[in-house]
């Protein structure tokens, strides 16, 4: 029988997966709250308990919701800003797909977002 996960670690565990959709490290996010990297993955691992303090400065920076930090939905897709739903229904369906597969697709993904990063680069010069 699985051990049930504390409320620290379900926590941890939502920090670490937006965090990482938000492309920031541990230590950027760490800095920016202004808690030391150590510390701070205490709170990812799930062995601290963030203060409510730490709490709301981690959802400031992650631009989402206490709610979503403290949920027990990890499939959750009310604050990631998808606004077509479908959209999370395929990246999901994607993630099942095999490897081979899906790093096709991640490749088509990837080249279609440096090609709008470039565009949006030259805006900005130009």
């Amino acid at each position: 029988m699985a051990k049930k996960k504390t409320e620290a670690e379900i926590i941890g565990e939502n920090i670490r997966r937006i965090r990482e959709l938000k492309h920031l490290s541990q230590k950027e996010l760490a800095v920016t709250i202004d808690v030391a990297p150590t510390q701070y993955s205490r709170v990812e691992t799930g062995k601290v308990m963030p203060a409510l303090k730490t709490l709301i400065k981690i959802a400031k920076v992650l631009d989402t919701s206490l709610g979503v930090l403290v949920s027990h939905d990890s499939n959750t897709t009310q604050d990631y800003n998808i606004k077509d739903k479908s959209l999370f229904d395929k990246v999901r369906l994607i993630d099942e797909l095999p490897d081979t597969e899906k790093n096709m697709i991640l490749q088509v993904i990837d080249l279609a977002l440096s090609k709008k990063k470039f565009k949006d680069l030259l805006q900005q010069i130009g």
